[in-house]
């Protein structure tokens, strides 16, 4: 194994600034001096290691001996204060945070939502959807009126989407964003989250209700969509789920479902926008929605990190990680990685260099990744066809978040 030498260690201070949180990239390329792995010997980080090169954050998420945040681990630092809580109680039922034998049995039972064959059947339900809040867009911002393409579009879209294949009746879906948002404020970095933690846990109470309810109407009257497939398939009546596993994967499912999608469409529109001569290649062959959604998801990505705890001693890229260490695998950087990415800094939807980190990778590769490309193919040259017209009406705004990162409000004119 490397010896670590003063050169591989570093600190995430300037990262979880506020500056860092404005723009990640120049902390990304300075970490990238220091080689694919750092030690973090400031206790003020929270972490033991952090791993950014793209070879390295890709061993890391398939090292075995690297495990998501397990309910066990807490414990085994002697804390019992996530158990106060009912949004951490559901996240750590999760499909999220559980590993071993306990993921692969949940995760092969939800899967069959995100087959490639689901997915192609959901294409043209999601064309309705789209053309539907595309009526919606065009009503709002007659006449040159200002709309926020965040909440009018970027947001209901992918909502509905994960709705229709949950069964989430079409009166509900506008009931989730607000408690979609309070729940995943919780997942950043950095100690400021906790003053989150009471909202989230208020979601997480009413939107577990709300599917415990919708969950009980599906076994009185099964329908075509994926709570019904699970409940009538055989695992939630045998004992192989659950109902607090049913319960929190739905939650969580519904969230993830959606969140990411919407700060995929946000930040595509804004660099759709600074780059015409991009933006006209996409509406000349939509074929070419594909590499631009890919380059977004390197450049631009939703989400920037993961976080591993390591159940045994290994190495990551020749570099020793104890047992017990708290392990930081920053995505973002390894979508910047110059080892990997020649001009990093450079937006090239003409790329052909490997995949971006952003959905991650392993076992706990994101299920929605296929259906999330799907829906920015879609409704990227969809919005820009019927408002050839569209631009900002003002700033977008900082993003402050490296976890469901993306723009607050979008106002744009459409005409």
């Amino acid at each position: 194994m490397t010896t670590i030498h003063p050169g591989q260690t570093t600190s995430l201070r300037a990262l979880l600034s506020k500056e860092g949180r404005r723009d990640p990239n120049p902390h990304y390329a300075r970490l990238h001096q220091l080689g694919p792995v750092c030690l973090l010997p400031d206790p003020v980080d929270r972490f033991d290691v952090v791993v950014h090169g793209y070879d390295a954050v890709q061993q890391a998420l398939r090292d075995p001996a690297l495990h998501v945040m397990t309910d066990d681990y807490p414990d085994r630092r002697g804390t019992q204060r996530w158990r106060a809580h009912s949004a951490l109680r559901t996240l750590v039922k999760s499909i999220f945070f559980t590993d071993g034998p306990d993921h692969t049995r949940v995760r092969r039972l939800f899967s069959q939502a995100f087959s490639a064959r689901r997915v192609a059947a959901l294409e043209p339900a999601i064309v309705r959807i789209i053309e539907r809040r595309l009526d919606r867009l065009a009503e709002l911002g007659a006449g040159g009126t200002p709309v926020d393409l965040l909440a009018e579009f970027a947001l209901p879209v992918p909502s509905d989407v994960v709705g229709e294949l949950l069964g989430v009746a079409e009166a509900d879906r506008d009931w989730f964003p607000e408690r979609v948002r309070a729940f995943g404020a919780i997942l950043d970095l950095g100690v400021g989250v906790w003053r989150y933690q009471q909202a989230a846990d208020t979601a997480a109470e009413e939107l577990t209700a709300y599917f415990a309810d919708l969950v009980a109407k599906r076994r009185a009257e099964p329908r075509d969509d994926l709570v019904s497939a699970i409940v009538h398939g055989g695992a939630a009546n045998t004992g192989e789920l659950s109902d607090d596993e049913l319960l929190a994967n739905l939650l969580t499912m519904y969230n993830g479902g959606f969140v990411t999608t919407t700060h995929l469409i946000g930040n595509s529109v804004v660099l759709l926008l600074e780059r015409p001569d991009d933006l006209a290649r996409v509406l000349a062959d939509t074929a070419r929605a594909g590499s631009f959604v890919q380059e977004v998801l390197r450049y631009e990505p939703p989400t920037h990190f993961s976080i591993r705890w390591a159940a045994a001693d290994t190495e990551v890229a020749g570099v020793r990680v104890p047992r017990d260490s708290r392990v930081l695998v920053l995505l973002g950087a390894a979508n910047r990685d110059p080892h990997q990415f020649p001009d990093p800094d450079v937006f090239d939807p003409t790329r052909d260099q490997g995949q971006p980190m952003s959905f991650g990778l392993g076992v706990h590769y994101c299920l929605g990744a296929m259906l999330s490309k799907m829906e920015g193919q879609l409704a990227l040259p969809m919005l820009f066809r019927r408002f050839p017209k569209l631009a900002l009406a003002a700033e977008p705004g900082e993003r402050r978040t490296l976890m469901l990162r993306g723009y607050e409000t979008l106002p744009v004119v459409l005409s």
